[in-house]
């Protein structure tokens, strides 16, 4: 396993030549048949773009990072067109097929390195992380979280069971990123973190619910109605996708939505109920699950910051990741800690 969590993180320090605006325009032109204004945006392994059509219609073209196994890339588009079909209505990208009905176009790019490049069409709004946090807007965010949940609860794909290095049941492989981390601050906090949470999870996950999951609903990957910032608009990158321990999409989601200026543990475990109990109206969780929320909520945060922190460690030039302050870091693990010790009761 350790191996193939290797071959993730390559994904994720591998840098592929960057494909020109120009470049990307034209394959959109010759592979789509449309003309477009390009926009670079961010991604963590994915080079993407904000496409734009005459008529005003707005796309995003994703270029898979040249480390990525194609199949790899093909499990999140198989799951939009998954859920397409089992909640037609769910807020989510489409799929948008080449000039031969494809969902994908391979191409060779300016080091003649083969691509697998992939359109979606764009979803409108206002990204979480932008907006006023509240009560009502975390139970509509443990809501959607759900509904997709019970949409991807018949789907199966060959890449689903891929390692990935920010799936909770493989908060152990923590220790060997933090020994790539020679300036890694509260080391001691961290290290004991992980001696009291990984025997549980290793013991305790492997025995509960497991289906694909999108297992990465976090404030820039969900949107809300500008108007009304309670309000779900829909979710995106579907690139973290794994099949997992269903309560472990309930405790990403619920960590990822524990405000970024919280610093009072209980403060934070009312953000995690808040989650919780919306995502049981969709999914009902057993209690089993709920044993283990508290644990796998804390293996979220202290993921949150050893991965961000590798990441910039390995990348120092890129702009996706910028460091994590001392303070900010040591808050997060306050809140690990006691979350730890937490069993969860809706």
């Amino acid at each position: 396993m350790a191996n193939d969590l290797d071959a993730f993180m390559a994904t994720m320090v591998g840098q592929s030549q960057p494909v020109p605006i120009e470049r990307a325009v034209a394959l959109v032109r010759e592979r789509y048949g449309f003309e477009s204004r390009a926009t670079r945006l961010t991604g963590e392994r994915d080079e993407n773009f904000k496409l734009t059509a005459p008529v005003g219609t707005e796309y995003v073209l994703k270029i898979a990072n040249s480390a990525e196994n194609p199949a790899v890339t093909d499990l999140g588009t198989a799951a939009l067109l998954h859920v397409e079909k089992t909640d037609p209505a769910f807020p989510c990208p489409r799929v948008v097929r080449d000039r031969n009905g494809d969902t994908h176009v391979r191409f060779a790019d300016e080091s003649g390195v083969e691509r697998t490049a992939r359109i979606l069409t764009y979803l409108p709004g206002t990204l979480l992380g932008t907006a006023a946090r509240s009560q009502r807007q975390r139970a509509a965010c443990g809501r959607v979280g759900g509904r997709l949940t019970h949409a991807l609860r018949s789907f199966e794909h060959p890449a689903a069971h891929r390692a990935i290095v920010w799936d909770v049941r493989h908060t152990g492989h923590m220790r060997r990123l933090l020994e790539q981390l020679p300036d890694f601050p509260h080391r001691p906090v961290t290290v004991d973190l992980l001696e009291r949470m990984v025997p549980a999870i290793e013991s305790r996950l492997p025995h509960l619910r497991h289906q694909v999951v999108h297992n990465d609903l976090n404030p820039l990957n969900i949107l809300v109605e500008p108007t009304d910032e309670a309000r779900v608009a829909g979710v995106i990158d579907f690139g973290d996708m794994t099949h997992t321990a269903l309560i472990a999409d309930v405790a990403v989601t619920a960590a990822e939505l524990i405000p970024q200026d919280c610093a009072d543990p209980a403060n934070a475990r009312k953000s995690v109920l808040d989650v919780a109990i919306a995502y049981h109206e969709c999914v009902p969780l057993i209690q089993q699950e709920l044993a283990i929320l508290g644990t796998l909520v804390a293996a979220r945060l202290l993921m949150n910051v050893v991965v961000h922190e590798w990441h910039v460690h390995h990348n120092p030039a890129s702009s996706h990741y910028a460091p994590l302050g001392a303070d900010f870091m040591r808050a997060r693990l306050e809140i690990a800690h006691r979350l730890l010790l937490e069993e969860i009761r809706l």
